[in-house]
């Protein structure tokens, strides 16, 4: 999605014992403006959490002791320019990061990353070892790899970073760029809204999708509400309204100042996500959060959790049918007073939530100027400080048995996990028509498949499978 970094997946074999083997992975973005070079004098401090306290450099000798961080990822997915093994400092310790895959059987890589989006079971870090951590990145949507929504898989991570709140390293509002980020655009005067309306005879409803008959089934719901209440569909999904030519591609316009304007003229956003996930929110929620049109949304159930104030968002599960939802906005829609509540959080002082003032504030990453997200290095630097943790302790224990090692860590189900596709709408036994789009996409059996994926790859680890392509036959066999 344009300047939006990629889907990420860190993974990192658990330091237990190889049976605890842990998967994960991490995205970067190809556009990322990096500018590194192999000077080893020349140290480059990067925009992170760690501010000056973060630095990279290329070391040529490669013989330093201390844990290397594999990256188990694609030749575009590697965050430095040496991709033999570049030095990372964060604060007061230091990891070499490296996408050279004849290191992991090195006694020093002990951290291992995946992108997760194009984990590949047939492709493992295979053989493992003891000391291997495994850590997942993952901060898009559950429908790109259902594998990773089942305990049974997030059992083989130690360290995760996702949408949710629970995991290690929570970017949850990872499309709130900066702390103003909700307030700093002053929403649209509704004179002047109303005049737009008229001149351009615009519905009340704005919907812009163009990524149709997804896992939350937001399609069928959102035509059975436009039975009841005027939309303009600008997407391929239920398309009804054309964009300007040069706005036709929503992915690469929709930051875009005309753009920005043409829904901020909108009361109503519809903002409904592909996959239904505890904290998973998107831009899809937090654009007409931040240019001023109220958002209609569907998507995670504790989005109020993260909102402005109490009264930011409508809530589409407040409602019980598509038609007392558009009774309501028909009710704001002639009620200005009404209306302009849900935006009182543009005012001084609006945005009340405590919890989210907090978060933003005392986030360990950030967006930089240009977009660009900056989470990914964070957390490498998270994963960096916890395999010196384990690294030192296990040297100190070497010494003198007296010293206690730390404990296996694994993730669980809330790191990551999200439930079954359902239909917006009635049961998914309810629709009979085999023509249905959502039923042919199969997403139930597609999820399912995910948890006999992840079955697959905890028996062959548990085994000690030294091969990647004993999967299959894995598989095969819990298939029957």
């Amino acid at each position: 999605m344009g300047r939006y970094i990629y889907l990420i997946f860190l993974l990192s074999l658990a330091p237990v014992t190889f049976d605890l083997a842990v998967l994960a992975e991490l995205q970067y973005s190809d556009k990322h403006p990096y500018s590194e070079d192999n000077n080893i004098n020349d140290v480059h401090h990067m925009y992170s959490d760690y501010g000056s306290n973060y630095h990279t450099y290329t070391d040529k000798n490669g013989d330093m002791d201390i844990p290397i961080i594999l990256w188990w990822t694609s030749a575009s997915l590697y965050p430095h320019h040496d991709r033999q093994g570049t030095v990372i400092q964060c604060e007061d310790v230091q990891c070499y990061s490296s996408a050279n895959r004849n290191q992991l059987s090195d006694k020093r890589t002990r951290g291992i990353m995946f992108y997760g989006t194009d984990f590949d079971p047939t492709d493992l870090p295979l053989p493992g070892a003891s000391q291997h951590e495994w850590a997942l990145f993952h901060e898009e949507s559950p429908l790109n790899n259902f594998i990773l929504n089942h305990n049974i898989f997030l059992k083989l991570i130690n360290h995760t970073a996702t949408f949710r709140r629970e995991s290690d390293y929570p970017i949850t509002t990872q499309n709130i760029y900066h702390p103003d980020f909700l307030t700093i655009k002053q929403p649209m005067p509704l004179t002047v809204k109303n005049e737009k309306r008229k001149k351009n005879n615009l519905a009340p409803v704005l919907y812009v999708q163009s990524h149709c008959e997804v896992p939350s089934d937001r399609d069928r719901y959102i035509e059975e509400l436009m039975k009841h209440i005027d939309v303009d569909s600008y997407g391929s999904c239920l398309h009804n309204k054309d964009l300007p030519d040069h706005l036709v591609d929503p992915a690469s316009n929709f930051e875009k100042d005309e753009f920005l304007e043409l829904i901020q003229s909108y009361k109503f956003h519809l903002a409904f996500e592909n996959a239904i996930c505890k904290d998973y929110m998107t831009e899809k929620l937090m654009r007409p959060l931040h240019i001023g049109s109220v958002p209609i949304y569907r998507g995670s159930p504790n989005a109020k959790d993260w909102m402005p104030d109490d009264k930011s968002i409508i809530l589409v599960d407040d409602f019980e049918s598509p038609k007392e939802l558009a009774d309501y906005i028909k009710y704001l829609d002639t009620h200005d007073e009404a209306y302009e509540k849900y935006l009182e959080y543009k005012k001084p002082g609006g945005v009340k939530n405590k919890m989210l003032i907090e978060h933003l504030a005392n986030r360990k990453w950030h967006v930089n100027i240009d977009g660009s997200m900056e989470y990914f290095r964070g957390f490498e630097c998270h994963i960096c400080q916890k395999l010196n943790e384990r690294y030192t302790l296990e040297k100190a224990h070497g010494l003198d048995p007296t010293v206690e090692l730390l404990p296996p860590k694994t993730a669980n189900v809330s790191h990551l996990g999200c439930p079954q596709p359902y239909t917006s709408l009635g049961h998914p036994e309810d629709i009979k028509n085999t023509s249905d789009l959502w039923r042919k996409m199969e997403w139930v059996e597609m999820y399912w498949e995910g948890f006999d994926q992840a079955r697959a790859v905890r028996n062959m680890l548990l085994n000690h499978e030294t091969k990647p392509s004993t999967y299959k036959k894995y598989l095969r066999k819990i298939r029957g």
